[in-house]
C-alpha cells in the first residue's frame, strides 16, 4: 500500500514541550520506506503506530529546528541495525548536517540536496524544493507511482513557490497558525488557502500545528480552506494514515505496540 502516516502533527516549541500533539514526523511508504522530519519521539511513535524502523530506506530532514531533526540519529541507528550494517540514506539540508554526529553520518550514505536538485531513494524520484524566509530549509516533492506528493516544509508564503508545488496530487502544508495570526516565517490558514487555491491538488493536508492553531481547532481551519477553494482538505491527526490509492484517511489506536525491527 502506498501511504503516509503522521507520527505527530505538532509544531513549534510549546506543542513540542507539552506533547499536546506528537512530534514524530511523517512515515512514508512510497515503494521505498522513509521517515520525514523525525522530531522528538519519532522512534516511540513509529513503534506505537505499528511501523518497523529497521525497514527504513531513508531519513529525510528539512531543516535544523528541534521538532524536525531531533530524532534523526536514533532513526539512523534503527535503519542500520544499531550501526552494525551501513545502509540507507540520510537526506538533509546543508544547515543541519553539522548537527548529526560523524559516527551516524558514517553509518549511511549522506545526500545534501540543493533546492531543485533531484535524487533517488530506490526507484523513487524525489526533488528538493526551496522554502521562503525559513532557515534555508528544503521541502520535498515525491514522484510516486500513485501521483505526486509535495511536502512544503516550514516556510513563509511566496508567490514564486507556486511553480514548485504545481502538479501535486497531494499537498502537505505545515500550517502552524490560524487565520487570526500572521508571521512571515510560517504559514497561517489564509496563506495556506492561497496556495491550495492556486495549486488545486486532489487533496490538501494541513499539519504541524502550534498552540494557537490547536486552540482555534484545526478541523475548523481545514473546513475554511475547503470552502474557499473547493479542494478536499484534511487536518491531520496523530496516527492518521492516508492511502494514496483512494485518498482515504484512517487512524490507528494509540496503544503502544512494540514491533520487532
Amino acid at each position: 500500500m502506498y501511504s503516509f502516516t503522521f507520527l505527530g502533527t505538532g509544531g513549534g516549541r510549546f506543542v513540542l514541550l507539552t506533547q499536546r500533539r506528537y512530534s514524530g514526523g511523517i512515515w512514508l511508504d512510497f515503494g521505498s520506506t522513509m521517515i520525514l522530519d523525525p522530531g522528538p519521539g519519532a522512534l516511540i511513535r513509529a513503534l506505537q503506530f505499528g511501523k518497523k524502523p529497521g525497514e527504513l530506506d531513508a531519513v529525510l530532514v528539512s531543516h535544523r529546528h528541534l521538532d524536525h531533526y531531533n530524532d534523526a540519529e536514533v532513526m539512523i541507528e534503527a535503519m542500520t541495525y544499531g550501526t552494525k550494517k551501513r545502509r540507507g540514506l540520510l537526506v538533509i539540508n546543508k544547515n543541519t548536517l553539522g548537527y548529526i554526529s560523524e559516527y551516524h553520518q558514517n553509518a549511511v550514505k549522506v545526500v545534501v540536496p540543493e533546492p531543485e536538485e533531484e535524487f533517488g531513494v530506490g526507484k523513487l524520484k524525489i526533488r528538493a524544493l526551496p522554502t521562503f524566509n525559513h532557515e534555508e530549509g528544503i521541502g520535498f516533492k515525491f514522484f510516486t507511482e500513485r501521483g505526486t506528493v509535495t511536502y512544503a516544509s516550514d516556510t513563509g508564503y511566496s508567490k514564486r513557490l507556486m511553480e514548485y508545488y504545481s502538479d501535486s496530487r497531494i499537498l502537505i502544508l505545515n500550517v502552524i497558525f490560524p487565520n487570526s495570526k500572521e508571521i512571515k516565517t510560517h504559514l497561517n490558514t489564509e496563506n495556506a488557502t492561497r496556495i491550495v487555491r492556486e495549486i488545486k491538488p486532489e487533496l490538501a493536508v494541513i499539519q504541524h500545528f502550534g498552540m494557537s492553531m490547536l486552540n482555534a481547532n484545526p478541523d475548523r481551519e481545514a473546513d475554511f480552506i475547503e470552502r474557499k477553494t473547493g479542494v478536499k482538505t484534511i487536518a491531520a491527526r496523530d496516527g492518521m494514515t492516508i492511502d494514496l490509492e483512494d485518498l482515504d484517511a484512517t487512524r490507528r489506536e494509540k496503544q503502544l505496540r512494540i514491533s520487532s525491527f
